[in-house]
């Protein structure tokens, strides 16, 4: 079975070659495709997988910074959305996301999901996989019907 710490990497991977393409051809369907990868993505990690690791001391902190990472990348992400891809400073901008999210995918990796192995069960991150997995099928199922995502 599939756990979360699966599942997050492959999208992570899956988001590093989005933003490659939307630097590479500075489009706004590129851009459009990262932002909804992304956002579902952040969604699903603040609702099932932070909550859970909140509470280890060994975790608070990282997911704490987390958040903060997330935040910075939905204001660029908002920003950009509002721009035209060509206005002079779209590449740069989309530049700066694909830094912001590479580094928060590179410390999430590197030091949450470590340190979360050591403290979640591999039942448990198994169940948060679901949970995520559901959020998200739900999630697109709105998307492409036209439903409310709030």
């Amino acid at each position: 079975m599939e756990t979360i710490y699966d599942i997050l990497k492959a999208e992570h991977d899956q988001m590093a070659d989005l933003l490659q393409q939307a630097l590479r051809d500075s489009s706004k369907v590129s851009f459009l495709k990262v932002k909804l990868k992304a956002d579902p993505h952040m969604m699903g990690e603040e609702k099932f997988f932070y909550p859970v690791l909140e509470g280890e001391d060994k975790l608070s902190e990282l997911v704490s910074h987390a958040y903060e990472e997330h935040n910075e990348a939905k204001v660029l992400i908002y920003e950009i959305e509002g721009m035209d891809e060509r206005d002079e400073e779209w590449t740069a901008k989309i530049s700066e996301l694909k830094q912001s999210i590479d580094h928060h995918i590179e410390e999430e990796e590197g030091k949450v999901f470590e340190r979360a192995q050591g403290v979640l069960s591999q039942e448990k991150a198994e169940e948060i996989a679901k949970q995520y997995i559901e959020f998200k099928r739900s999630y697109m199922n709105r998307i492409e019907t036209g439903e409310s995502l709030t």
